[in-house]
C-alpha cells in the first residue's frame, strides 16, 4: 500500500488537531470548574443537572417564604405583646377601680390612663411589617384595618381573610391572622353566658359572672325577687326564675306556668318562691348548666316601698305587692370587641355613682367588665400561642429546606463540578501528547526523495 505524502501529511495534522481539541477542552473544564461545558459532553449529566438547578431554585424560593413569613410573625407577636402588657394593666386598673376605697375623682384619673391605652392598643392593632402592609387586615393589607370615630364607635376595614405561604410542596403556613378574629369576635361574659342586673333595679344586689356546670342549654333566663310567702318581711326575701318563654322554671311547684299567672298567687300567698341566700347557688339553673350567686340585697316593689332590711317591717299583711322587685339577667354570649370592652369600663368609670343603688350598678357592670377583659386577654394569649406554633413549624420548615438545599448541591457538585486533580493529570498528558505529535509531524516533514537524489 503507497501512502502519499499529502495523505501521511493529512493524517498528522488530523492528529495534533485532535489533540489540540481535546487539550482546548480540559483547559476551558479548568477554567470554569465545570466538567461538562455542553449538553454533548453528558447528555444524562445535563439534564440531571438542570433537574437539580430547578429544585434547588425553588428551594430558595421556599426558605425566602420561610424567612418572610418568619419575619411577618414576628412583628405580629411583638405588637401582641404590646396589646397584651396594655390588656394586662387595664385588668390591673379594673380590679383597682372596682375598690370601694376610690372615689368618683379617682376612678376619673383611672379613666384617663385607660383611654391612652385604649389608643395604644388600637394604635398596635393597625401594625404594619416591613412592606408596608398592615399585619391585622386580613387580605386586604393595604387598607388600615381598624378607625375609630368622633362618637368612639370602632370601625373595622380588613376582612376574615389569613394569607398562607408555601415553605415546601407540601407545607403552607398562615402569615398573620385577621382583625377580626384578634380584636373583634371575642365571647363577653364567661364565654357561655353573661350576667347583667335589671336596669330597674334600686337595692344592692351583685351578681356574679357565673360558671358553666354541666352540660348548658342556651336561653334567656331571668331571676326575679318578690316578698316571703309567709307575708313576714323579717323571713327572707324569695325568687324565682323564668326561661325565655316567661315561664316559671323554678319553683317546681309552678314549673311551666306563665309569669302573670303566677304572680297573681303570689300576690295573694298562695304561690311560693325560694328563699334568698346571700352567696347561694341559685336553684333551677345549675340543671341547665348554669350556676351563678348573687350577694347583697335586693329590693322588692311594694306599696309603700319597703326592704328586707327595713327596721320596722310592717306586720303581715300590711303591704301590697305591686311587682317583682329586683332582678337580673342570664344570656347567652354574644361577640363583643376588645375595644368595646374597654370603652365600656371607661364609660363606667365616669357613671354615677353617688347613691348606694348607683355604686352597686357600678360594681355589677364593673364586674361585667372584668369577666369581658378576661375573655379579651384570652383571646390575645390564644392568638400568640398560635403564632408560636406556626413559628416553630416555619423553624422546622427552614432547617429541612437548607437540609435539602445542601443535599441537592453536593449532588449537583457530584455532576458537574471538575475533580482539579484529574483534569490536571490529563491536561498534562494531553499536552505531552501534543508536543510529541508536534515533533512526529516535523520529522515527518523533512522526510524527501529528494534528499537522496
Amino acid at each position: 500500500m503507497r501512502i502519499s505524502t499529502s495523505l501521511l501529511t493529512k493524517i498528522s495534522l488530523d492528529a495534533m488537531l485532535n489533540q489540540q481539541a481535546q487539550l482546548s477542552d480540559t483547559q476551558l473544564q479548568v477554567t470554569t470548574g465545570k466538567q461538562i461545558l455542553s449538553p454533548s459532553d453528558n447528555p444524562y449529566g445535563s439534564a440531571r443537572s438542570l433537574d437539580l438547578q430547578e429544585a434547588i431554585g425553588l428551594n430558595e424560593q421556599y426558605l425566602a417564604n420561610a424567612g418572610y413569613a418568619q419575619n411577618r410573625l414576628t412583628l405580629e407577636e411583638s405588637s401582641l405583646v404590646g396589646v397584651g402588657n396594655a390588656v394586662q394593666r387595664i385588668r390591673e386598673l379594673m380590679i383597682y377601680a372596682n375598690n370601694d376605697s376610690q372615689t368618683a375623682e379617682s376612678r376619673r384619673f383611672i379613666k384617663e390612663e385607660v383611654d391612652q391605652l385604649l389608643d395604644q392598643v388600637l394604635s398596635l392593632s393597625n401594625a404594619t411589617d416591613s412592606n408596608g402592609e398592615y399585619i391585622f387586615a386580613g387580605y386586604q393589607g393595604k387598607t388600615k384595618p381598624f378607625a375609630v370615630d368622633g362618637a368612639g364607635n370602632y370601625s373595622y376595614f380588613g376582612d376574615k381573610g389569613a394569607r398562607l405561604i408555601k415553605m415546601s410542596g407540601s407545607t403552607s403556613v398562615a402569615m398573620g391572622d385577621s382583625g377580626e378574629g384578634t380584636f373583634l369576635s371575642i365571647k363577653n361574659g364567661n364565654g357561655t353566658f353573661k350576667t347583667k342586673d335589671l336596669a330597674t333595679n334600686t337595692g344592692t344586689a351583685i351578681v356574679d359572672p357565673g360558671t358553666v356546670y354541666g352540660t348548658y342549654v342556651p336561653d334567656n333566663y331571668q331571676v326575679k325577687f318578690i316578698p316571703p310567702q309567709s307575708g313576714d318581711l323579717k323571713d327572707p326575701l324569695e325568687y324565682y326564675v323564668l326561661d325565655g318563654q316567661g315561664d316559671i322554671i323554678v319553683p317546681a311547684a309552678n314549673a311551666g306556668n306563665a309569669e302573670a299567672a303566677y304572680l297573681g298567687g303570689v300576690a295573694i300567698r298562695a304561690n311560693v318562691g325560694i328563699p334568698y341566700q346571700e352567696g347561694a347557688v341559685i336553684q333551677g339553673l345549675d340543671a341547665l348548666g348554669i350556676k351563678i350567686s348573687i350577694s347583697g340585697t335586693p329590693v322588692i316593689d311594694t306599696n309603700p316601698p319597703i326592704t328586707e332590711t327595713s327596721p320596722f317591717p310592717p306586720a303581715s299583711g300590711n303591704f301590697l305587692f305591686v311587682n317583682p322587685g329586683d332582678g337580673f339577667d342570664i344570656n347567652p354570649s354574644n361577640f363583643q370587641s376588645l375595644f368595646a370592652t374597654v370603652k365600656n369600663f371607661s364609660d363606667t368609670l365616669a357613671s354615677s355613682q353617688g347613691t348606694d343603688t348607683d355604686l352597686t350598678r357600678f360594681h355589677n357592670a364593673m364586674n361585667r367588665a372584668l369577666i369581658d377583659m378576661d375573655q379579651s386577654l384570652g383571646r390575645v394569649l390564644d392568638i400568640r400561642s398560635r403564632i408560636g406554633a406556626r413559628l416553630n413549624t416555619v423553624d422546622k420548615q427552614m432547617e429541612i429546606n437548607e437540609s435539602f438545599s445542601l443535599q441537592m448541591n453536593e449532588t449537583l457538585s457530584s455532576i458537574q463540578d471538575l475533580d482539579y486533580a484529574e483534569a490536571i493529570t490529563r491536561m498534562n498528558l494531553q499536552l505531552t501528547g501534543l508536543q510529541a505529535a508536534q515533533n512526529a509531524y516535523t520529522k515527518i516533514q523533512d522526510l524527501s526523495l529528494f534528499n537522496y537524489i
